[in-house]
């Protein structure tokens, strides 16, 4: 399983880190999954960070067509016994954003699953083609 990047959603999240590269952010991820791929065409960045609530989502996800295939956040991945992920977020894309001064972007994706409580399962981020010059 792995995640891709369309050129548009990498240039919003990078655009966001620039611009407020202290403040925690977070937002939707949307796109489509076939076979193993999540494909993420585009970002939705939120106020209210990575999860909004159950009455949002659903009212989003009509708004974006059942586009919403997961979540974003800059700064620590939630999971403590404090920080609970929403049902909603299960067999959803968990992406962590960390803008690195000297790497540019990192990004960390996850996998939301169930066993007896939530967890995060990493994937692979796609390789981005070479740009031709």
């Amino acid at each position: 399983m792995d995640v891709y990047l369309s050129d548009e959603a990498w240039q919003h999240l990078r655009a966001q880190a620039l611009e407020i590269p202290r403040r925690k952010t977070g937002g939707l991820l949307l796109g489509h999954r076939r076979g193993g791929r999540f494909f993420v065409e585009r970002i939705y960045p939120c106020p209210f960070g990575p999860f909004p609530s159950a009455r949002k989502y659903w009212a989003l996800n009509g708004l974006f067509e059942g586009k919403i295939i997961g979540f974003y956040s800059s700064g620590r991945r939630p999971g403590s016994a404090a920080e609970k992920f929403p049902p909603f977020a299960y067999n959803k894309l968990y992406v962590e954003v960390d803008p690195h001064p000297k790497k540019d972007l990192v990004l960390r994706p996850a996998v939301v699953e169930y066993s007896d409580s939530f967890h995060l399962v990493p994937v692979a981020l796609a390789a981005r083609p070479k740009r031709r010059r």
